[in-house]
């Protein structure tokens, strides 16, 4: 019901009951007078009193007349006057005289009161109006109060959460009450200030995010263009002599420019999935085929530098798991070579390990490099994040395990790190295991 039906509704409510509780005082009016002063006034009738007299004596009184007061009743009828007046009320006298059997004579006089009906009604008309004017206050006040809690009050808040959100606190929640209207405005401004904080969380993600990159890339270019620069110089400036020198001096220059290369990359898909402007293309796979394949187009890097994959399945059956193959292969990349850069040649192995729990694909690489320590391991997630001297690895951006877990997470999966220094480090991931004929969501 909006506020105009409402309204509407209240003052029809309001008169028809002022109405009728209005009639029942006046019925009530009309029976407690009638009751009180013995009569039916509305017909114009009176108090009715009787005497009866034997002979000259008194032998019946109905109100207890005096004698002499009988006399005088006797008087007015003697005079055709059939009025009496008795105690500020006018009666209309009359007397019947008749003989019994036994020789008596008895004479009974009746007195009705006579009622003043104009009188009785204008007291009546005026104890209605008084009732109706009360009866209608009374209703229109308790209406009042209703509209003031349900309504005014509602709308007075809005207005106070309205002027702060003007100057921009929006921490405050605006509660939806009142009616109708009144609700579903207070509905609204809600809305906006989640929208209005939003967009503002957004901004300051973005203008984060910016100062972000400006900085890494500021920081974190420098070194490589300073090398880049100064093998052009040592080629320029004649340094490198020889054609083996000027050969090494611009490898070494266009090693530089690759690193660069993937340092501004990782920046920008950093900064997209932190945004969350990167979008999954989630599919359904067999997670053992898939980390097969994986684990292939690695194998070559890791034996190229005299290290080992190792990969062990332990689930009990074929599982599949719902993730972006693209992205999620970047994971798995990024994952494996921050484990290659951390293990030893000769020795060095990276052991990729399947295994279940209940509802869960666990996804292990564990290595068996130095580990990370306890106050890194806090942090082997935080964007550049280089344990040591890490910032001088070669082809790392610092990013690697920063982007693993933004698509991890973006996926609705879990990834975490434990290690102990000395035995190794182990990066985790968990993902949700789905039956072969689950509809992807």
């Amino acid at each position: 019901m909006n506020l105009k039906q409402r309204f509407l509704t209240q003052n029809i409510l309001i008169l028809i009951g002022t109405i009728v509780f209005t009639s029942c005082f006046g019925f009530a009016y009309i029976y407690f007078y009638n009751l009180l002063n013995e009569s039916h006034v509305t017909g114009g009738v009176g108090k009715t009193a009787i005497v009866v007299m034997e002979n000259d004596d008194i032998v019946y009184n109905s109100e207890d007349f005096t004698m002499l007061e009988v006399k005088e009743m006797l008087m007015n009828l003697s005079i055709e006057k059939k009025h009496y007046k008795y105690e500020n009320k006018i009666y209309s006298i009359n007397a019947e005289s008749f003989t019994m059997q036994d020789g008596g004579n008895y004479r009974i006089i009746t007195l009705n009161q006579i009622v003043n009906i104009s009188d009785y009604y204008w007291s009546f008309i005026i104890f209605v109006f008084v009732t109706f004017l009360i009866v209608f206050i009374v209703a229109s006040i308790i209406v009042q109060k209703q509209n003031m809690k349900n309504i005014i009050m509602p709308i007075n808040d809005l207005t106070i959460e309205t002027e702060k959100l003007r100057i921009g606190e929006l921490e405050t929640a605006i509660t939806d009450k009142g009616y109708g209207e009144v609700r579903e405005l207070g509905s609204a401004i809600e809305q906006l200030r989640l929208q209005l904080k939003n967009s503002i969380y957004y901004q300051q993600k973005v203008d984060e995010n910016r100062k972000f990159l400006i900085s890494s890339i500021s920081h974190d270019l420098k070194t490589p263009v300073t090398s880049i620069r100064g093998y052009i110089d040592g080629v320029l400036d004649g340094v490198a002599d020889t054609d083996e020198k000027k050969q090494y001096y611009l490898s070494k220059a266009i090693e530089k420019t690759k690193l660069i290369n993937t340092m501004i990359e990782d920046l920008l898909l950093y900064s997209k999935l932190d945004l969350n402007q990167m979008t999954f293309e989630k599919e359904k796979v067999n997670i053992v085929k898939y980390m097969e394949s994986c684990m292939e187009d690695s194998s070559e890097e890791f034996t190229r530098e005299n290290k080992r994959i190792i990969f062990e399945n332990n689930l009990s059956n074929s599982y599949f798991v719902i993730i972006d193959i693209a992205k999620f292969k970047r994971v798995l990349q990024n994952i494996m070579d921050n484990a290659k850069r951390s293990i030893e040649k000769q020795t060095g192995q990276l052991k990729i390990i399947l295994r279940e729990t209940n509802s869960s694909v666990i996804i292990e690489f564990k290595d068996n490099g130095k580990g990370i320590n306890a106050i890194d391991l806090p942090h082997v997630f935080d964007r550049f994040y280089r344990a040591d001297t890490a910032r001088e690895v070669k082809g790392s951006s610092g990013l690697d395990l920063a982007i693993a877990k933004q698509i991890v997470e973006g996926l609705g999966g879990r990834i975490w790190a434990v290690s102990k220094e000395g035995l190794g480090a182990s990066v985790i991931i968990s993902l949700k295991k789905v039956k072969k004929g689950e509809v992807i969501k």
